[in-house]
């Protein structure tokens, strides 16, 4: 277990941020199912989900939020089965649209489509003629992640968060997209704005985030543990 002030960088601090992305896909992309779900992950999808819960098992979370998509729902449903904590659904963190009469094409069709926007510049994705294009996004999910964060008593201010007292020893947890992940990950980092993103996330990767506090302004910080596990 990694203490909260390798964590956090200073005793007192203990809010965190864990951003998720859903296992391995199964069935239709843009399903948004009830609660509890089934078919949108693959066996493969069920069992990376299996073992991200149980890497997690230690850890304690105070609120939980996943996408609406069926792959990130079902994903955060196996990963914190067990838990007596409700998952509320972010329904602007989905993972990137294309348009609509874009969305039943047939597979072959698709891929055939999708390779056609690989082959142009980075600087020409700014806009897309499918569907979003990467600006689209970022609206789309940071001014409505920074008004959730508010509900629960974590300002944006100053260039950081300001928090609540009783917000401080939060620990929030979202389960969403490797897209949309991205963008939320480059903003909280203060990455410059780009089409191409710069986090990869793996099927169930996980980001951590600690909070360092100058002046009462805490300041998002990636976490990267030591992989032989005996940090201080």
């Amino acid at each position: 277990m990694i203490s909260d002030v390798a964590l956090n960088g200073r005793k007192g601090i203990k809010m965190k941020l864990t951003l998720v992305r859903h296992g391995e896909i199964a069935g239709d992309p843009f399903i948004c199912p009830e609660s509890p779900v089934t078919g949108c992950l693959s066996p493969h999808g069920i069992a990376q989900a299996q073992a991200t819960a149980e890497a997690l098992k230690n850890e304690k979370f105070d609120i939980a939020y996943s996408s609406p998509f069926g792959r990130a729902l079902q994903t955060a449903e196996i990963t914190l089965a067990g838990r007596e904590l409700d998952i509320q659904i972010m329904p602007f963190i989905h993972e990137w649209l294309p348009k609509e009469e874009y969305r039943r094409l047939p597979d072959e069709e698709w891929e055939e489509l999708m390779r056609s926007q690989v082959d142009s510049y980075a600087e020409q994705s700014w806009a897309s003629e499918i569907g979003e294009g990467f600006l689209d996004m970022y609206v789309r999910i940071v001014p409505a992640f920074l008004s959730e964060m508010a509900k629960i008593g974590i300002h944006p201010m100053h260039g950081g968060f300001v928090p609540d007292e009783k917000a401080k020893d939060l620990s929030v947890i979202i389960f969403a997209h490797g897209g949309s992940l991205g963008v939320l990950t480059s903003f909280l980092l203060g990455v410059r704005i780009f089409p191409i993103s710069g986090f990869n996330y793996a099927h169930t990767g996980v980001a951590r985030f600690g909070f360092s506090c100058k002046k009462g302004v805490y300041y998002p910080h990636l976490i990267l543990p030591a992989l032989h596990g005996l940090e201080a």
